[in-house]
């Protein structure tokens, strides 16, 4: 069959019943034909909506004319489902047995049947479950197939299309259904992880804005089981051939060789280095001019061996980066390097580099196992990938990866090469970088884009200490330096994908949908007002998910800030925003937000979820099975930690993400949009009289206006779907909506020392840290609360109390000075704040407390430290003795210092505040049990000499001892009496007495004789001990009310409340 005749495929009647059916031939489509054609010559893809029950009879047809269109080549095929296909298995008689019931229900023929039997034997074909997509990443097939629409989510979504190659197909199959509107309400089975026990409403805002997107994809068509179009938008009504359409750009040279301008490009750059012995044969294995160019400018900079070099490269997913990395390290070991260097997230995600460098020698004339061996890694978890190269023709040469927490060996290395840069924590990336050469890669748009914005942080540092600003554009670089000393730095940008031509229209309708290309998108703004002259409104999502185009303007603003703040996003998170229940976006922007059409300047991002509201049923039940449900993250959590169902009972707000415009970090605006958002829930923000009665009629018009747009459709599939008509504000003024009664504010986040500062300093306070530390970033999970309404005082002790002990054991590696921000919560080094947490109300008695934590006596020290080691602290701090000596002793030091029981005397007079440094060293050295020289190799403690910190840890203990000194010639008034008395609960102590006893002395007769004085020795024991007074209690009896509940369960007593109107 010539490829300009129709393809004819066989398509069963409506008519056939259950004994095999009327079957017909039927011309298909010529507007299907167009699609695929244009498709296979401008090496794009086509996506097409398969609607209907018996659509997965006509998958054959559609692989059928795809392999034609390609000129009869075998194409593979990628099938994914929710679960694993009757169809797709091995055994005949489950074939079998499923085809029969699809003939006896109408749903086949057996003409289908036998066809569709027939392709499963003679088509290459990869079932997937959707859970198990991440691991189809990486590879390509011509046509790809989802199933089960209602299992698909936009990560799944972003997977599967991207391994799709030019000329392919993506087929989307759906149920039958009267419209395609009927999308907008189906149940996704992703939203039972959304809902929670108090919140179970989920409106799937996503699906409706999937289907709108698809009026911007130009290789998009829906069809029906028949293959019958269903023009559901303009541009599905006349799909023309391109050699009709776009005659001006059609080129029938190129068009006989069956290539693109750029394959002709790429041909003619090879072809002028093929004489080339350097760059000639690793050019030839490139696959975009892009590529090519990208090898070239790598292999300049290796034959150049300036080791002060760091070559950046940055692209989107698929562009073929870590191919062009490997044929760079194949070409600098040809060129004599020994050392290389490579680490990635994972040694998965190195195994196209290592496969790229294997090819790259053997191109060069290498030969395997004769001149090098690949060895791969014995470890389970990295299932056997390729982690050293050994190269031993001349000299003995290495490629081999190192993982990202052991920058430190990087010091042998002469060329470094960091993969996927964007998924490191940038302090890791940092310490990379040294007196050699680097490459470097990220992704900054795509699937594995979404991460944080390596180019707007650390090329940024880069481009500082370079002395400009470099700028990069696509196949090109730069090399800039303004000094000896400083690094060069040579910027390399890829945009040609490898796998399918330029400009896919597929995949610019994923882009945009998922807003991968956020990262890239540039952030500006047109003015800086003061934070405080600025407001916090709050998004309807209804409206930011309506796809009109304000809307899609601020929701794409809205995904780069927050892409560009956080380490960890993924195309999920954009579901996740728009269907919970119980999710809340705020922008803080200017006063007073323009009305003449353009959206206003936002200046920072909230996204919060409403959390708690769980019943101790349910809290004890899942907690004794070990389950924790998705959502109620805080809840879970602490209830767990402190062992007490109470606070899961409480209504809470978790802040889970903030972002900042990238611009204005570090303005005051991210504290502003916190500060306002605590002033609304905690009821600071009136909400006015007249707003409340214009939002009720304002509500009702939208929904008026949603039942008529709803009216308005028929009930054909062949609908065109159009943006709603009417849409409600974008925006809402906090004054205009009631907010939700909740008891705290809350947010988790991976602890770093500027992070943690900066929710300190909004009034949050620590109440989890997780043990282990991410494998990824290394970061701690961290739980902090902002309460409102009740008392946090007894938890942040349990915290603390637990805390302090931990430092030598899981947090022993954590920043000495997050540490001490974590510690350090009363603020001591500010004498008002110190004055205002101390309680003299017993300072008679002496007794003092400081933040409810009763200052240290002297029985207390005595029973701490006996006079030995008293004598050895003092001998210290006058430098008579050694350091080392009093180490066993500087623990329990550092203990009573960080518990804040040595901030006064017990006669209310002036303790021990040490300065912020010599805090820090007693806390490592005390606490975290750190030798000072892994203490100087801290960041924070970068550039202080050893001595110095040697003499802030004896002047921090030579002022404790002072404290001690001071301490022992103040004397309780029970000290002065000669006798003690027991205060707050101590157990009684024992005291010796003297008691005389005469006995009368008698002889043989019976008369008197004299007198015999006896001493006896009496040991007289205080009775009023704990037991004793529990049992006085007992006999007493308490309160209903107050039996068996401890301090912290009453600190969770709470009145309901009900919501605010």
């Amino acid at each position: 069959m010539s490829s300009s005749a129709s393809v004819v495929s066989t398509a069963h009647s409506a008519r056939g019943g259950s004994g095999g059916g009327v079957t017909i031939k039927r011309k298909v489509d010529d507007r299907i034909r167009n699609l695929i054609e244009n498709a296979v010559h401008k090496k794009h893809r086509a996506l097409i909506l398969l609607v209907g029950d018996r659509g997965k009879d006509q998958i054959v047809n559609l692989h059928q004319m795809v392999s034609h269109a390609n000129h009869n080549a075998k194409v593979n095929m990628l099938w994914c489902m929710k679960k694993d296909p009757d169809f797709g298995s091995t055994s005949k008689k489950q074939q079998e047995k499923r085809a029969r019931l699809e003939v006896k229900g109408g749903m086949s023929t057996e003409t289908t049947k036998e066809a569709f039997q027939t392709f499963l034997s003679q088509t290459q074909i990869r079932f997937c479950q959707y859970k198990e997509t991440h691991k189809v990443l990486g590879q390509t097939f011509g046509m790809a197939v989802l199933q089960d629409f209602e299992a698909i989510t936009p990560n799944t979504l972003a997977r599967t299309i991207e391994t799709v190659k030019g000329g392919g197909v993506v087929v989307i199959m759906f149920r039958a259904m009267r419209s395609l509107k009927q999308l907008y309400t189906i149940a996704m089975d992703v939203h039972s992880r959304y809902r929670t026990e108090a919140l179970r409403d989920v409106v799937p805002r996503f699906n409706e804005r999937f289907l709108l997107s698809l009026v911007d994809c130009d290789t998009a068509l829906c069809v029906d089981d028949d293959l019958n179009v269903l023009p559901i938008t303009a541009k599905m009504r006349a799909v023309e051939s391109m050699r009709t359409s776009n005659k001006s750009n059609y080129d029938a040279d190129l068009a006989l060789q069956g290539r693109q301008k750029h394959e002709a490009d790429l041909a003619a750059l090879k072809e002028r280095l093929r004489a080339s012995n350097e760059v000639g044969p690793l050019v030839s294995l490139c696959q975009t001019l892009d590529q090519g160019k990208t090898v070239l400018s790598l292999m300049q900079t290796v034959v150049e061996k300036s080791l002060n070099t760091t070559c950046v490269v940055t692209a989107g997913r698929g562009r073929g980066k870590s191919a062009a990395l490997g044929l760079a390290a194949a070409g600098a070991l040809a060129q004599g390097y020994s050392n290389i260097f490579c680490t990635a997230p994972s040694p998965e995600n190195l195994q196209t580099f290592f496969e790229f460098v294997v090819r790259g020698l053997q191109e060069q004339g290498y030969k395997e196992r004769t001149d090098f061996e690949a060895m791969q890694s014995t470890n389970v978890e990295f299932s056997k990938c390729i982690v050293r190269i050994n190269l031993f023709r001349e000299h003995r040469q290495t490629v081999q990866y190192i993982s990202p927490h052991d920058a430190d060996k990087f010091a042998q290395a002469e060329l470094a090469i960091i993969d996927e840069a964007a998924a490191l924590p940038l302090p890791l990336v940092k310490q990379m970088l040294g007196p050699y050469l680097v490459f470097l890669s990220s992704t900054v748009s795509g699937y594995e884009g979404t991460g944080r914005s390596l180019s707007m942080k650390l090329i940024a540092d880069m481009r500082k200490q370079s002395g400009s600003i470099v700028g990069g554009s696509s196949s090109t670089s730069t090399a800039v330096s303004t000094s000896d000393d400083r690094r060069f730095l040579r910027e390399i940008t890829m945009t040609d994908p490898i796998r399918y031509g330029p400009n896919d229209p597929v995949e610019s309708w994923l882009h945009k949908l998922l807003c991968l290309d956020a990262t890239v998108r540039p952030l500006t703004v047109k003015s800086c007002p003061h934070p405080n002259k600025c407001e916090l409104y709050y998004v309807n999502r209804d409206a930011l998910f309506s796809y009109h185009p304000l809307a899609e303007q601020l929701l794409q603003t809205v995904v780069a800030m927050l892409v560009a703040a956080h380490y960890k996003n993924q195309p999920n998170d954009l579901q996740l925003m728009s269907d919970a229940p119980g999710h809340h976006l705020f922008l803080l922007c200017s006063s007073t937000v323009e009305t003449n059409g353009e959206l206003p300047d936002v200046f920072c991002v909230i996204h919060a979820c409403e959390e708690g509201q769980v019943t101790s049923e349910s809290i004890k039940s899942n907690l004794s099975r070990g389950v924790r449900p998705s959502g109620d993250l805080i809840p879970y959590t602490l209830s767990q930690y402190y062992l007490e169902e109470g606070f899961a009972k409480l209504a809470g707000l978790r802040i889970v993400r903030i972002a900042t415009n990238p611009e204005l970090q570090r303005a005051g605006y991210g504290s502003r949009a916190l500060e306002l958002l605590q002033q609304y829930y905690t009821g600071s923000i009136s909400l006015q009289p007249a707003s409340s009665e214009s939002l009720k009629t304002k509500e009702e018009t939208e929904n008026n206006n949603n039942d008529n747009d709803d009216n308005d459709d028929t009930n054909s599939t062949s609908n065109v779907i159009t943006p709603r008509k009417r849409i409600p504000s974008l925006l809402t003024s906090l004054v205009e909506r009631p907010y939700e009664v909740i008891d705290y504010l809350g947010v988790s986040f991976g602890v770093t020392t500027p992070l943690f500062n900066f929710w300190k300093r909004a009034g949050y306070e620590a109440l989890y840290l997780r043990h282990a530390a991410n494998e990824l970033t290394g970061e701690h999970s961290c739980v902090m609360v902002r309460p409102i309404g009740f008392d946090l005082s007894l938890l942040r002790a349990e915290f603390h109390q637990r805390f302090i002990p931990l430092l030598s054991m899981p947090f022993r590696d954590l920043p000495t000075e997050l540490a001490l921000s974590i510690l350090n919560d009363l603020d001591v080094n500010d004498p008002q704040k110190l004055a205002a947490a101390t309680d003299h109300s017993q300072s008679s008695e002496h007794i003092v407390r400081v933040g409810g934590r009763l200052q240290c006596t002297l029985r207390e020290l005595q029973l701490i430290f006996n006079q030995n080691d008293m004598k050895r602290l003092r001998l210290n701090a006058t430098t008579f003795v050694e350091g080392g000596l009093v180490l066993d002793l500087l623990p329990a030091l550092a203990k009573l210092y960080f518990e804040a029981r040595l901030h006064r005397l017990p006669d209310g007079s002036e303790g021990v505040v040490l300065t912020h440094a010599q805090a820090a060293v007693l806390l490592a050295v005390g606490l975290q049990c750190q030798t000072i020289e892994e203490l100087s190799r801290q960041s924070a403690f970068a550039g202080v000499p050893l001595q110095q910190l040697r003499a802030f840890l004896q002047k921090a203990v030579a002022r404790i001892v002072e404290h001690f000194t001071r301490l022992e010639k103040l004397k309780t008034p029970q000290e002065a009496n000669g006798h003690s008395s027991v205060k707050n609960g101590e157990e009684g102590e024992e005291e010796d007495g003297e008691q005389e006893q005469t006995r009368e002395i008698y002889d043989k007769d019976g008369h008197v004789v004299g007198l015999s004085v006896e001493k006896k020795v009496q040991r007289v024991v205080n009775v009023d001990t704990t037991l004793l007074r529990d049992a006085k209690t007992a006999a007493i009896g308490t309160s209903k009310s107050e039996s068996g509940t401890t301090g912290i369960q009453r600190a969770f007593k709470r009145s309901k409340k009900t919501r605010r109107s």
